[in-house]
């Protein structure tokens, strides 16, 4: 096979994924955390210029402090991810009826996800859970 052959089906591999990942609809969703540590991460959701995730009742496992830390992160493929504010959540530890919020702006196009970057006193010690997890794309709401 010639160099400019395969850079042909190198390229036609890279479109079609692109191309797959770019018809990925804008989406909320919900769900809840069973045992996540430090590095654990969400599921992929397409979004653009704003994004929020909302804990609610939240309890660390083995942990002497009442926090997670989230960090927002975009998928780019064949790229380290680029990588957004992290937000403390303290608040949905309070009881089962509480919540933390963390909200990100002025983000650009893509699949994003976000990440367990220290639950509790961090360094992977402690399990996250969380009663219910809210993924919102829109800002008007």
């Amino acid at each position: 096979m010639h160099f400019s052959t395969r850079v042909g089906i190198v390229g036609a591999g890279v479109v079609a994924t692109v191309g797959l990942s770019a018809t990925a609809a804008l989406a909320n969703w919900s769900s809840y955390i069973s045992s996540w540590t430090d590095g654990d991460q969400s599921r992929r959701w397409a979004d653009s210029a704003y994004s929020q995730v909302q804990f609610k009742g939240c309890f660390a496992q083995y942990g002497t402090t009442d926090s997670v830390n989230i960090q927002l992160n975009r998928d780019i493929s064949g790229l380290p991810d680029a990588h957004y504010d992290t937000k403390t959540f303290t608040n949905c530890f309070n009881g089962s009826n509480y919540w933390s919020n963390g909200e990100w702006t002025s983000l650009p196009s893509g699949n994003y996800y976000f990440e367990a970057t220290k639950v509790a006193q961090g360094g992977s010690c402690c399990l996250l859970f969380v009663d219910y997890v809210y993924q919102d794309t829109t800002s008007a709401d």
